[in-house]
């Protein structure tokens, strides 16, 4: 279900769309024009769609996925709330009792328990804000203790969700505009994150859990590539945040890593190239690990081999040498 105005954020047109599982809100953020010399836009946010959305969505039941935001107004690709623009205190504080309201809803049961909110984010979370000290935002530590354990455990933190547009900066084409659809991001330190969780019924039983290793090998960063013969490639590459996250698991759970499906671990890190976590993968011959990611997997003593990443160009070959005939092969791995 799409929404572009606030009006239709009434009881009236929940209740024909009950069955749906993603409901996407795009009158959140409202663009202003921007100037001529200037390469960032200014957004304000919709006070009535702050007010109406979360009473909205607790009439949808089996509601999956919620995106909060708006639409660009030079290609129609979505945003979520960036802090940087929006100038207006009262923005800010808004998008506080936005984020407020949704964890009342959840604490209450008034929405449903795998829901993923997308789009939100403090208006604190910017990078290296509490590089030097802790932060006591309320806000952010009632959304860790309210909404539902999955989520807050894959919650972006810090300015993290800013990523997002890295990769478009590293990999996208000059004239490229892509999506920025992320989970919320949070003000707190990912410790502080996990020590909330914890503290959680069932908490520190679904943080060193299997399904959540797996969950964190899926979550690696996808960039689109498009080199000169125009067909598009999708190159994981997990960032220093990502392989921290893996290591301090390995590290840290009792689970043995070393003694799961190497089937499971491979399965789990090729969802890394899905552009959603529903979504299919796409084809084989497209995807590329980057070298240093999977060195770097390897080393942590995860399961996995060469053979079930690399394509096709990116074998040079084998040659049998030694008296038992061994196989030794030769990579050249297309991505660093």
């Amino acid at each position: 279900l799409h929404v572009d105005r606030p009006a239709q954020l009434h009881a009236s047109v929940a209740y024909r769309y009950r069955e749906v599982k993603d409901v996407y809100i795009y009158s959140l953020v409202n663009f202003l024009d921007r100037p001529d010399d200037e390469d960032v836009y200014e957004c304000v946010l919709d006070e009535d769609t702050a007010l109406r959305a979360v009473p909205f969505l607790c009439h949808f039941p089996r509601l999956e996925r919620a995106f909060l935001g708006g639409r660009r107004p030079d290609g129609g690709e979505v945003e979520g709330f960036v802090p940087l623009r929006h100038s207006l205190d009262e923005d800010r504080d808004r998008m506080r009792n936005l984020i407020q309201t949704f964890s009342g809803a959840f604490r209450a049961g008034a929405l449903a328990r795998n829901l993923w909110v997308l789009g939100l984010r403090c208006p604190r979370s910017h990078r290296h804000t509490n590089f030097h000290r802790e932060s006591s935002c309320l806000v952010c530590r009632n959304a860790c203790k309210s909404f539902p354990l999955e989520i807050v455990a894959d919650f972006e933190c810090e300015g993290s969700s800013e990523k997002h547009i890295d990769v478009l900066t590293r990999y996208g084409r000059p004239d490229d505009r892509t999506e920025q659809i992320y989970g919320l991001d949070v003000c707190l330190r990912r410790e502080k994150i996990e020590a909330i969780i914890k503290e959680r019924p069932g908490g520190s039983d679904f943080l060193f859990s299997e399904a959540r290793f797996l969950n964190l090998l899926g979550m690696g960063t996808r960039h689109v590539v498009v080199p000169d013969e125009g067909k598009e490639l999708y190159v994981v590459k997990y960032d220093e945040i990502e392989l921290g996250e893996i290591k301090r698991f390995v590290d840290e759970a009792t689970l043995d890593v070393k003694k799961l499906s190497p089937e499971a671990v491979t399965g789990a890190i090729k969802r890394s190239f899905a552009a959603d976590v529903r979504g299919p993968l796409p084809p084989s011959g497209q995807c590329y690990l980057s070298e240093t990611s999977f060195y770097a997997l390897k080393n942590m003593g995860l399961p996995i081999d060469e053979a079930s990443f690399l394509n096709v160009d990116e074998w040079e070959g084998k040659k049998h040498q030694g008296i038992e005939a061994r196989c030794q092969f030769f990579y050249n791995w297309r991505f660093s």
